[in-house]
């Protein structure tokens, strides 16, 4: 569960241990905007996933570093959405070519962010007061 909490002016963002990022309104000002979480959300996905495949290979070592670009990119038609994420993963430098095209497609298929927002979702806003109480 993630809980944004709004007061005095500013977001804080919350999971079951409690408080773990501030929201900005904006890039460029402390903490995280919504697009700077939703590319965060997928990015940290795919190191989840790349991180535990090369862990099940034997391939994961203290020193193996992994850098992952995310960038969501507006509608060209003027819609209110991101049409388009471009994910660039520079992958560690011990792994062969054939090893990488492997990964890419294991990554793609394992990451449940990136398959939830390629594939359409339902989406419903409720007032909270209307759910049943226990």
């Amino acid at each position: 569960m993630t809980l944004v909490k709004f007061y005095d002016g500013e977001n804080e963002i919350h999971n079951d241990l409690g408080l773990q990022a501030y929201g900005s309104f904006k890039a460029g000002l402390e903490g995280l905007n919504p697009k700077e979480l939703l590319e965060s959300s997928i990015g940290l996905c795919i190191s989840i996933v790349m991180k535990n495949i090369l862990e099940r290979d034997n391939l994961l070592t203290d020193d193996i570093q992994f850098n992952i670009d995310v960038r969501a990119h507006k509608d060209e038609n003027g819609a209110n959405r991101f049409s388009k994420f471009t994910v660039r993963v520079d992958f560690p430098s011990n792994l062969d070519s054939e090893y990488k095209k492997k990964l890419m497609v294991l990554v793609e298929k394992g990451c449940t962010i990136s398959n939830t927002l390629k594939n359409i979702s339902e989406f419903e806003i409720v007032d909270n007061d209307s759910r049943p109480k226990i």
